[in-house]
């Protein structure tokens, strides 16, 4: 089956298309050296979802009654944990096919003592019931291994950037350079183009990646300069096929399908 080609019109939509893609901000904006996911304050608000779980107090309640109705356990809970603090939340969980109230259930509580208070309560009658207490770990894994706040904050946001970073593939150098003082050379000819994350050197070539949209599209525009004699081939690394939601895959397709669709019909014309 022979396809059609494209109409007059859907020319002209795909050149200003292209025009667009080409002039538009977020290939060609200038590098300005700073983040753009948030900028500092991505750190900031890092900070502050781990200082928010830190607060929080997780005592674990078993023993009660089965047979008590979920309102009346929270209550009973609620006005046995309010001496120690506040009582942030109580999650009481039900069997999903009995529809019974599970033997255990977690209190959460915020404030100085809370929980060293709350273990005081282990054996105390709630509903007829002597409750057992006990210590349970933070809700983050990440708050077990006892390093600040500040720097838990500084690893996810390093972390997230590396997830997000774009690559290219740069050929043409100097094999015969150590890789210490290739990554080196690499890093200070690449420097202007964007923020590195990382720079990998393979057998027959190197991989730089950056965060900061355009990056990519700066340090293509490098291939056919010179570095130390030797003439840079420089290519962009395609996108990695998403490992999210089937709505994040199929957003992922459409796009390299459009891409591939304009690319095409434009070198035709």
């Amino acid at each position: 089956m022979e396809r059609s080609e494209p109409s007059s019109r859907m020319i002209a939509f795909l050149n200003a298309s292209m025009e667009r893609f080409e002039s538009s901000s977020r290939v060609s904006a200038p590098y300005t050296g700073k983040r753009t996911l948030y900028g500092d304050k991505y750190v900031d608000v890092m900070k502050s979802h781990y200082d928010y779980y830190k607060s929080r107090i997780r005592i674990g309640v078993e023993g009660y009654s089965t047979s008590l109705k979920p309102i009346d356990l929270y209550r009973a809970l609620e006005s046995l944990f309010k001496t120690c603090g506040e009582v942030h939340n109580i999650q009481i969980r039900r069997d999903p096919v009995t529809n019974a109230l599970q033997r255990s259930c977690i209190v959460i509580l915020r404030g100085e003592g809370a929980g060293d208070k709350a273990l005081q309560l282990n054996g105390s009658d709630v509903g007829g019931s002597k409750i057992v207490v006990t210590s349970l770990p933070p809700e983050l894994s990440e708050l077990s291994t006892g390093l600040s706040t500040d720097v838990l904050a500084a690893r996810r946001v390093a972390h997230n950037r590396r997830k997000r970073s774009e690559g290219i593939s740069v050929t043409g150098y100097d094999t015969s350079l150590t890789k210490d003082d290739l990554k080196n050379a690499l890093t200070n000819h690449f420097s202007t183009c964007g923020e590195i994350t990382d720079v990998f050197v393979l057998n027959s070539r190197a991989l730089v990646y950056f965060y900061g949209l355009g990056s990519n599209n700066r340090a293509v525009q490098l291939s056919g300069t010179d570095l130390g004699g030797c003439t840079l081939v420089v290519k962009a690394l395609p996108y990695p096929k998403p490992k999210g939601s089937a709505w994040t895959r199929l957003r992922y397709r459409f796009r390299s399908a459009t891409l591939s669709t304009i690319t095409g019909w434009a070198h035709q014309m």
